[in-house]
């Protein structure tokens, strides 16, 4: 991992995923804690590079590689939790996130892994999107980048000055990442593009992914490739449902194909099915797609 700073008192840990450093009255606060113990203790001793003590963890959502090294900080430090609400629930019992993944019912024993269930983790304080907050006398800006998970926000600091800082979580990836997996995970793919779009007129002079490099210009090109990765799938769907109605599985192979991702283990399956649905219903919304059911077959059409 890497301690960049920004200015300002905020420092990045980079990884695989990415973690603010954000300098407070008496110590850090800590914006998403990695995967698990070993993203923890990371963090920890970024902190004692610093001479800092950590105070105090936000969480930007409720996926494991972002929250997984919450329980061990709190233990080691007994420092409280901030997180958004809905996400808090998945924080507080991760059972929910392989469940919800899983249709609902009580999941497979593959689904049951640290990528899909992080550590239980307390949330001492539920925060919101659009509403500003105050931890250990450092003042964040919440902001809503709903769509790559239900209620995601980015934590602003500083955002109206020129060493402002958004911690936009995976409201967009770096173009590695984007390209390794084809499309980003979401949930709702058009609240995902809002939001991809609302990132990039806020006024912060650094936007900083969840997985990727820290970026100090909106126009930068990887932003216009998270719009067009998301544009590219819609096409695609709009173009195949068009030709013939198809069930959910059906699509998931063809679409996995057509956008290079991955469909080789359960976790990978349930998830990229996740994204699937979340442009299917995004376009069904809108008009685009109809459910029809035929011989007890759910189809797209």
């Amino acid at each position: 991992m890497e301690l960049t700073s920004l200015g300002g008192g905020v420092h990045v840990l980079r990884g695989a995923v990415n973690s603010g450093l954000v300098e407070t009255e008496r110590g850090l606060l800590a914006i998403d804690t990695g995967l698990d113990r070993g993203a923890a203790n990371r963090i920890a001793r970024a902190a004692e590079e610093l001479g800092r003590p950590l105070v105090a963890i936000l969480n930007t959502h409720a996926h494991a590689d972002h929250h997984g090294g919450n329980a061990h900080l709190v233990r080691r430090f007994g420092i409280p939790v901030y997180a958004p609400a809905i996400e808090e629930a998945t924080i507080r019992h991760p059972r929910l996130e392989p469940v919800y993944l899983f249709g609902g019912a009580e999941p497979v024993s593959g689904l049951a892994n640290k990528f899909l269930q992080a550590e239980p983790s307390p949330v001492d304080h539920v925060v919101h999107a659009g509403e500003s907050v105050t931890i250990d006398g450092r003042t964040l800006s919440l902001v809503d980048l709903a769509g790559h998970s239900m209620a995601q926000i980015g934590a602003g600091v500083e955002m109206d000055t020129a060493q402002g800082v958004l911690f936009a979580a995976d409201a967009f990836f770096g173009s590695e990442p984007l390209a390794k997996h084809g499309v980003p995970y979401l949930v709702d793919a058009r609240g995902m593009l809002d939001s991809l779009g609302r990132l990039q007129s806020l006024p912060a002079a650094w936007l900083v992914p969840g997985h990727g490099e820290p970026e100090n210009d909106a126009r930068n090109p990887v932003f216009a490739e998270n719009a067009a990765a998301l544009q590219r799938a819609f096409t695609w769907l709009d173009e195949r449902v068009r030709r013939a109605p198809a069930s959910t599985e059906a699509l998931l192979v063809e679409f996995a194909g057509a956008m290079g991702m991955r469909l080789d283990n359960p976790s990978s399956w349930v998830l990229n099915r996740a994204t699937l649905l979340g442009f299917l219903a995004a376009m069904e919304r809108e008009g685009a797609v109809r459910v029809v059911m035929e011989e007890g077959r759910w189809l797209w059409a």
